[in-house]
């Protein structure tokens, strides 16, 4: 067994429509190992001993690209993508690199960010919609070429539909008529118990829609085992699947979350773009034992 060794953490805190994020700047200096890249996203991220947020981003130099993102989670798990998060990141090398428009390199990807007047957009790329696009994160019968616009669940005793969309991440799109009401908790719950559906678990939205171009959304996100004040890869998702199934008008839909509002333009081929906000909120060091 190995001791705990104290190491002091350099680090910016970010936050994007409320959902927060410690950023680790390791685009020159020593890359943290996976291994402690998950032991320190366990025990910093708790917001009553710790710094808090919702994942640590860890931001590393890679070919081709101003960066490369790695986001690993409160249960120390690695995130394939994170809306929210990648507008901080972007934040963060636009301004290190005195730039407007930076790349990104994801587990999703190549991202592009172009910084919007206080906010950045974000080339999120296709939102993909079929069974062979989601297979890793659903295991179920059918053909691979089956769209997973109406698949069933069970919640709190009752028969939901929803779709199943890859916008980086597995999300699952509910419709609600009134999503101040859902135990966005029990809901989350509920389904991240079936790993036989769910192998990876997934992040579940309810949407309420406003209007022919806005939504309200509520997510519970997998990795974090919570609602969070925001999502945007759930915006993303949640935007595509109710144009997709003519529940929204075609083009842009304005997502409005419980910490801030988004907006989703997807494009005629099903790419989605991303605009938002995102801010340094500090910076901080602490001694921590790893």
């Amino acid at each position: 067994m190995h001791a705990d060794v104290r190491r002091e953490f350099v680090f910016l805190k970010y936050e994007g429509c409320g959902n927060d994020f410690i950023l680790k700047d390791e685009l020159s200096g020593p890359v943290t190992p996976d291994r402690l890249r998950s032991k320190l996203a366990m025990r910093l991220c708790d917001r009553h001993f710790a710094i808090g947020g919702h994942g640590i981003l860890f931001v590393e130099s890679a070919k081709g690209v101003d960066g490369s993102m790695r986001l690993f989670e409160p249960d120390g798990g690695e995130a394939d993508m994170c809306g929210n998060g990648i507008r901080c990141v972007a934040a963060f090398l636009a301004e290190r690199l005195a730039r407007a428009r930076v790349d990104i390199l994801t587990r999703d990807g190549i991202k592009r960010a172009v910084k919007v007047g206080d906010g950045y957009r974000v080339d999120m790329g296709p939102v993909r919609y079929l069974r062979k696009d989601l297979k890793k994160y659903f295991s179920d019968g059918g053909s691979r070429s089956d769209p997973l616009l109406g698949i069933t669940l069970r919640i709190g005793g009752k028969t939901r539909s929803a779709a199943l969309m890859n916008s980086g991440e597995p999300h699952l799109v509910v419709l609600t008529d009134d999503i101040a009401s859902v135990d966005m908790a029990a809901a989350g719950e509920a389904v991240n118990k079936d790993r036989k559906r769910f192998p990876r678990g997934v992040n579940i939205n309810f949407v309420e829609i406003m209007g022919p171009r806005k939504v309200k959304m509520r997510t519970y996100e997998r990795g974090v085992f919570a609602e969070c004040l925001a999502c945007g890869t759930g915006a993303v998702a949640s935007a595509a699947a109710l144009q997709r199934m003519n529940k929204l008008r075609k083009g842009t839909t304005e997502v409005v979350m419980l910490g801030g509002s988004v907006k989703i333009d997807i494009d005629p081929d099903g790419n989605a773009t991303m605009t938002g906000p995102a801010q340094k909120v500090f910076e901080g060091r602490l001694s921590v034992d790893i």
